[in-house]
């Protein structure tokens, strides 16, 4: 099992605009095979700070999404 944690940042004011293509992005990363979890979460205290959770079967899953 491979865990990614990242984070994205962006303007607080652009969350709103960004939220479709993360959502399309979530989905999609669900529905891969291996794909554990997926997830994005804002940051309570930062507005702008997006964490980034990935959670894969195997090594070839995640290549396999990149």
């Amino acid at each position: 099992m491979l865990l990614i944690i990242g984070t994205i940042r962006l303007p607080p004011d652009k969350l709103g605009e960004a939220m479709p293509a993360m959502e399309r992005m979530v989905r999609a990363s669900r529905a891969e095979p291996g794909c554990l979890e997926y997830s994005y979460a804002q940051d309570v205290f930062d507005a702008g700070l997006i964490r980034v959770t990935e959670v894969w079967s195997e090594r070839a899953a995640l290549d396999a999404h990149f």
